[in-house]
């Protein structure tokens, strides 16, 4: 018995849109991963600490290093002059991608004094990347310090801008 002919050009034509909605599909995903991977890699970046009402700048901008792994992992070192290298150990943290080109990123370091732990310090930041693949821009990152505890005890702000690292 022959299949109407109807029925055939429907089966063809719903297969047809099934293929074009998973090779679309397959292109957004490798287009997401290709931007995703924007961030990946080694940054210089320029941190400036900021009030966090009136935006007015506090001391002079210092260096940190920031590493985003592929699956989303990233550790940071800093020469903030308010942290000695003995006290405040690296960071470490995740990030994810928000959107085309902008990411989020948080981190978490341990500041210890005489060896043991005083505080927890966390950073919150969203990052632009713009028309050049190779610098970036945080305009408002948070800085938060906590006891071993849990208990918030101080926060600021700052912006930064990276460079990558080739």
């Amino acid at each position: 018995m022959k299949t109407p002919l109807w029925k055939r050009k429907l089966v063809l034509t719903f297969a047809g849109i099934l293929t074009l909605s998973f090779m679309a599909g397959t292109i957004a995903r490798a287009d997401d991963d290709n931007d995703s991977a924007r961030l990946q890699g080694t940054w210089v970046v320029t941190v400036t600490q900021r009030d966090c009402t009136s935006g007015a700048q506090l001391g002079a901008p210092f260096l940190s290093l920031l590493t985003f792994a592929k699956g989303g992992t990233m550790t940071e070192t800093t020469s903030n002059p308010m942290s000695f290298p003995a006290e405040r150990g690296p960071g470490h943290g995740v990030w994810s991608q928000i959107s085309r080109h902008r990411y989020s990123a948080s981190s978490i370091a341990l500041i210890t004094l005489n060896g043991a732990l005083t505080t927890l310090q966390t950073i919150t930041q969203t990052i632009k990347i713009g028309d050049d693949p190779d610098q970036f821009q945080t305009t408002k990152a948070k800085v938060d310090f906590f006891t071993p505890a849990g208990t918030l005890v101080r926060s600021g702000c700052a912006t930064a801008t990276g460079a990558r690292y080739r």
